[in-house]
């Protein structure tokens, strides 16, 4: 029987997790609160912690073997976007950090990070907003980057009183996640994808912790900050890896076998299946742990542990994730979904 999973201490750390800005390319404050976080948490416990220069955070815990030692991967990394162009009228042109459609983001608030250590705040909007001053057929234009833009919050009708504030091209900003956590157990808020993953992760070693256990194998929980670009965990495993778990978000959708209750086991994605010996344990475990799971396949979605194939990696590769609706938009989950993936991760932590 597995341990017991603290499900309230997971959604606690995943709503705090949440409510800290970590667009691609600018995730350190997210990075230091994590590394923190864990460094706190797990204090009597054999952890170490070791941010490397890319800014990955990998926590080894010591495992009863170490002939065979695992890796679990999420990443701390979300869309977000970057000044582009200041424009005439001084407001923002911007470019995408990560994949997202505009229309996504329309009427979002945003945090605009000033490279003189400013912050403001910010609205996307369309060129053409204004019902009263624009025809329909201006008012529907498409969505892209040249019709879409950032209005700052504050007093500023021009280029040079936008340069001014500190705003400058490169210039990371944040869109809001508007975090929302229901009694009924639904948590809605952008950027689930993946900071959930990683409340799934902490929810497994949390469980360990607490029931004075060890991991089976020398286990390395790597949090990487460029899997929405496409190389967040390419590097930071020890060479001697033998699997590798990336844990990300699953895609609930029309035609899919993914919930928002279960963890989904992936078989397949755009890049090609994932490890099938590897896969058939992870279902296994599921079954003989009486979770709600799911086995998958989705065809616009790569992964970190693809990734790490790619550079090189010479190891079994698998995914998994909660059900998160809305992918890469206004995305929601439940708790149970987090259950039951953090028990699925612990299984896995468990077996020899």
């Amino acid at each position: 029987m597995l341990p017991t999973v603290n499900v309230d201490a997971m959604v606690a750390f995943l709503t705090e997790l949440l409510n800290i800005p970590s667009p691609t390319g600018d995730t350190d404050q997210a990075m230091a609160w994590l590394e923190e976080t864990f460094a706190s948490t797990f204090a009597d416990m054999p952890l170490t912690h070791k941010r490397t220069p890319k800014g990955l955070l990998v926590t080894h815990w010591p495992g009863k073997q170490q002939d065979a030692p695992r890796g679990l991967t999420a990443h701390v990394d979300t869309l977000g976007a970057m000044v582009r162009q200041i424009k005439k009228n001084g407001r923002l042109r911007i470019t995408q950090l990560g994949g997202w459609s505009w229309t996504s983001v329309e009427g979002e608030g945003v945090t605009i990070f000033a490279s003189n250590g400013q912050t403001y705040r910010g609205t996307i909007l369309p060129t053409t907003a204004s019902i009263h001053a624009h025809t329909s057929k201006e008012r529907n234009a498409p969505r892209d980057d040249t019709n879409m833009e950032v209005r700052i919050d504050a007093h500023t009708t021009c280029e040079d009183e936008t340069k001014a504030l500190g705003i400058r091209v490169g210039d990371v900003i944040a869109v809001d996640p508007r975090v929302e956590v229901n009694d009924n157990g639904f948590i809605r808020s952008r950027h689930l994808d993946d900071k959930a993953s990683i409340a799934c992760i902490y929810g497994a070693m949390l469980a360990l912790a607490e029931a004075g256990l060890q991991p089976a194998q020398d286990s390395y929980f790597h949090i990487s900050n460029y899997e929405e670009v496409g190389h967040g965990a390419a590097t930071g495993f020890p060479p001697n890896l033998t699997d590798l778990i990336s844990i990300d978000m699953a895609v609930v959708a029309p035609d899919q076998m993914s919930d928002e209750y279960s963890v989904t086991i992936c078989a397949k994605d755009t890049a090609g299946p994932y490890h099938m010996q590897l896969r058939r344990e992870l279902e296994a475990l599921a079954e003989a742990n009486n979770l709600r799971y799911a086995t998958d396949i989705y065809p616009f979605y790569a992964s970190d542990g693809e990734a790490y194939w790619q550079a090189g990696g010479n190891v079994r590769v698998g995914l998994v994730g909660p059900g998160v609706d809305a992918s890469h938009h206004y995305e929601r989950t439940h708790r149970d979904a987090l259950e039951n993936c953090a028990k699925l991760l612990l299984a896995y932590l468990l077996s020899e």
